[in-house]
């Protein structure tokens, strides 16, 4: 039925890659301006975890409109 979306750990993966990324960029904030401003590790799995969930939003609306469009 909804043959183009996704749903995989790789795509997961990606969004935890970005945030990990984040989180180094704002470790070395934290050291530039003397006290922390980074995320605890929770939150940086948090934001992955609503990224992926966004994203897999955005595509099964893609493709329920693909589908109703086909429909009509």
């Amino acid at each position: 039925m909804f043959k183009n979306i996704n749903i995989s750990t790789k795509k997961f993966q990606e969004f935890l890659k970005i945030e990990q990324e984040r989180q180094l960029a704002m470790k070395e904030l934290s050291m530039i301006l003397g006290y922390d401003v980074s995320f605890s590790k929770e939150e940086v799995v948090d934001n992955a975890g609503k990224a992926y969930a966004n994203y897999i939003s955005k595509e099964f609306t893609k493709e329920v409109s693909l589908l109703m469009k086909s429909a009509f």
